[in-house]
């Protein structure tokens, strides 16, 4: 039934396409203008495929329906070696056992195993002990992490800093005290991993173009550790903080770097000088929150970490240099007033020597 399906839409494809090409014939011979008299019926038959042409249609159509079916009994042939490895109690004897088997299985109710606490304690232990006493292990333990989780299934927690999380089974005293141990390790474990990514992301540089692609998966890969390890919105909010000092300092390094005296012209080059760099930046924050959150949160995220930030900074600085033109321009006001007092007093002294009366003595 499948076979015929299929070569029911081929010959359904074939000939639409076909009609498709008479048709610009038509409209090419007859400039859409045409009418099926015996004459444009003769040129029409004349272009239609011969039996040549059909049988080897045909013949291919064959071809692909014989690779369809060995691929198929290939997979299910597969599909039956790996149940038979798994379920060692029932050994199907073929294919259509196999395809049963998967019919009859109620997947809705099998449960996640779980582990002893004690092996999970002494787990726990020897990541805290390895990231604690070797050097450069922290990539080794994430990957690690990461490949228990999506190949074995196994779920870690990821609560908030400072929460607790609770445990699937039911707890004794004696086991209360070991899920708080379990608690702790876990979180220091996780809290070294998390500087560990927290360094990287703010150890990389501004790069040239070519390398800019890479720099922003190596950050995406980074911010998805994060997020293996820690809630979203922690992990956003964290990563915001560390994007808004960058942008803060960023700006600030520009308007020191100016030399001499800052004033409002060497304010607007400073900040003429950072928008490559911001808006490489944006770029790459857009590219990793693509895969994290939707686009009006990334939109969101965008405004709070860099206009926000840039706006502040420079009513900051603006208000700084108001300020100092302000006691400036007191300053001269000041100084002004003294010189037209001392003018003015040096005015009346000559005044006074000029009506002193002239004769020897006072001479």
């Amino acid at each position: 039934m499948l076979y015929i399906l299929v070569f029911l839409v081929h010959i359904f494809l074939l000939f639409n396409r076909f009609a498709v090409f008479v048709l610009q014939i038509l409209r090419m011979e007859w400039g859409g203008e045409y009418s099926f008299d015996s004459s444009n019926l003769d040129c029409l038959l004349n272009v239609l495929p011969g039996e040549l042409e059909f049988q080897q249609i045909l013949s291919d159509l064959d071809e692909k329906i014989k690779k369809n079916s060995s691929s198929i009994e290939k997979c299910l042939k597969d599909l039956q070696s790996d149940v038979n490895e798994i379920c060692t109690d029932e050994v199907l004897q073929s294919t259509t056992d196999c395809i049963q088997w998967l019919n009859n299985c109620n997947f809705s109710s099998l449960r996640p195993s779980s582990t002893d606490h004690g092996e999970l304690l002494e787990f726990l232990k020897t990541l805290q002990s390895l990231l604690k006493n070797e050097k450069n292990q922290e990539e080794m333990v994430l990957h690690f992490l990461l490949d228990l989780s999506s190949q074995c299934g196994v779920s870690f927690p990821c609560t908030a800093s400072g929460t607790s999380f609770e445990l699937t089974s039911s707890l004794h005293t004696i086991q209360e005290d070991s899920a708080v141990d379990m608690k702790s390790l876990w979180d220091d474990v996780r809290l070294h991993l998390r500087q560990f990514l927290v360094n990287r992301l703010q150890s990389q540089e501004e790069t040239n173009t070519n390398a800019l692609q890479q720099q922003m998966e190596f950050k995406t890969q980074c911010v998805q550790q994060l997020l293996f390890l820690y809630p979203k919105s922690e992990v956003l909010l964290k990563y915001q903080n560390m994007q808004n000092k960058l942008v803060s300092d960023l700006l600030q390094n520009c308007i020191l770097s100016s030399c001499g005296e800052t004033n409002f012209d060497k304010v607007v080059h400073g900040y003429q000088s950072s928008i490559p760099r911001l808006c490489t930046m944006i770029k790459e924050d857009l590219y990793i929150l693509s895969g994290t959150i939707g686009p009006s949160s990334s939109l969101k995220f965008i405004n709070e970490t860099y206009l926000d930030t840039i706006t502040e900074e420079m009513t900051v600085l603006l208000e700084r240099l108001c300020e100092l033109q302000f006691k400036e321009n007191a300053l001269h006001v000041v100084k002004a007033n003294k010189i037209s007092k001392k003018h003015r007093g040096t005015v009346h002294s000559v005044e006074y020597l000029h009506f002193l009366p002239q004769n020897e003595e006072n001479i």
